[in-house]
C-alpha cells in the first residue's frame, strides 16, 4: 500500500529537479483550464446578478407606473404608446440576456472541450514524463499531436457527464465517482488510443480500495491552499500547484505498476511515457 508522505516527498523531489518548467506548465494548465473555467463562472454569476437587479428595478418601475395611472384615472393614448415602447424595450433586454446566456454557455463548452480537456491530458503527460527525464513545455500539446484528440475529448466529456449525473442523486455518489474516474486523464495521457470503456474499467480497478486514501491525500494540501490565499495566489503558482501535480503523478505511477502486476491492465494498454 502506498504511503501519503512518501508520495509527497517523491513529488517534491521531481518537480524541484525541473522547477521552472514545472511551474510554467502547471501555471499554463491552470490558467487555460481552471482559470478560464472560473472566468466563465464569474461571467455567468455576474450576468445572473445583473438580471435579478434589472428584474427588480423594472418590477418596481412598472408597479409605480401602474399605481400612478390608477390614481390619476388616466389612460390616454400617449401613455399607451409609451407603455408599448417600454414593453418592447423590456422584451429586448430579456432577449439580449438570453442570447448572452447561450453564447457564454457555448463558449464555456468549447473551452472545456478543446482547451481544458486536451491540456489536462498534456499536463499529466508532462508530469509523468519528468519522473524519468526532462520534458519540454510543449509537452502540454501532447493530446493535440496524438492523432486521437476527438476520442480523448469524448472520453473526458463522458467522465465528467457521468460524474455530474451521479451527483444528481446526492452529493456523496458524485464525489465517490469523481475519485473512481480519477485516473482516466492519466491513462489517456499515457495511451490516447485506449477505448473509453477500458479507460473507465482500468481507472475503476486502480481506485478500488484507494478512494479514501486519495481523498485524505487531497485534504493534506489544504494548509498549503490556505497559505496560498494569504499570498494572493503566488504560493500556488510557484510551489503548491506543481507540488500537487507531481504528487498526483507519483500516485498514478504506483497504481499503474500495481495494475500491471495484478493483470487488470497490460503493456499494450499502459504503454509508458
Amino acid at each position: 500500500m502506498w504511503e501519503r508522505k512518501e508520495l509527497k516527498e517523491r513529488g517534491k523531489v521531481v518537480f524541484k529537479r525541473y522547477y521552472w518548467k514545472a511551474v510554467l506548465v502547471s501555471f499554463i494548465a491552470f490558467m487555460l483550464t481552471g482559470g478560464m473555467g472560473q472566468v466563465a463562472n464569474n461571467v455567468s454569476d455576474a450576468r445572473d446578478t445583473y438580471n435579478e437587479i434589472q428584474s427588480e428595478d423594472y418590477s418596481d418601475y412598472y408597479e409605480d407606473e401602474y399605481l400612478d395611472d390608477y390614481d390619476d384615472e388616466y389612460s390616454g393614448s400617449e401613455d399607451s404608446g409609451t407603455g408599448i415602447i417600454e414593453s418592447l424595450f423590456a422584451d429586448g433586454l430579456v432577449l439580449l440576456f438570453v442570447n448572452v446566456f447561450i453564447i457564454v454557455l457555448i463558449l464555456s463548452l468549447l473551452i472545456k472541450l478543446f482547451i481544458a480537456y486536451p491540456l489536462t491530458i498534456g499536463k499529466n503527460n508532462y508530469f509523468m514524463g519528468i519522473r524519468e527525464e526532462e520534458k519540454p513545455v510543449k509537452t502540454l500539446l501532447f493530446a493535440y499531436k496524438s492523432g486521437k484528440l476527438k476520442s480523448s475529448i469524448f472520453t473526458m466529456f463522458m467522465m465528467e457527464l457521468f460524474t455530474y449525473l451521479w451527483s444528481l442523486l446526492f452529493v456523496i455518489p458524485g464525489i465517490v465517482k469523481s475519485y473512481e474516474y480519477r485516473m482516466i486523464p492519466y491513462i489517456l495521457s499515457e495511451n490516447p488510443t485506449i477505448s473509453r470503456k477500458r479507460a473507465f474499467e482500468i481507472s475503476k480497478q486502480m481506485m478500488n480500495g484507494n478512494k479514501w486514501e486519495t481523498f485524505v491525500l487531497d485534504l493534506s494540501f489544504l494548509g498549503w491552499y490556505l497559505l496560498s490565499i494569504c499570498t494572493l495566489g503566488l504560493l500556488s503558482i510557484f510551489y503548491v500547484n506543481p507540488y500537487v501535480e507531481s504528487t498526483n503523478a507519483e500516485l498514478y505511477a504506483y497504481l499503474r505498476e500495481d495494475a500491471l502486476k495484478n493483470g487488470y491492465a497490460d503493456q499494450n494498454e499502459l504503454i509508458g511515457f
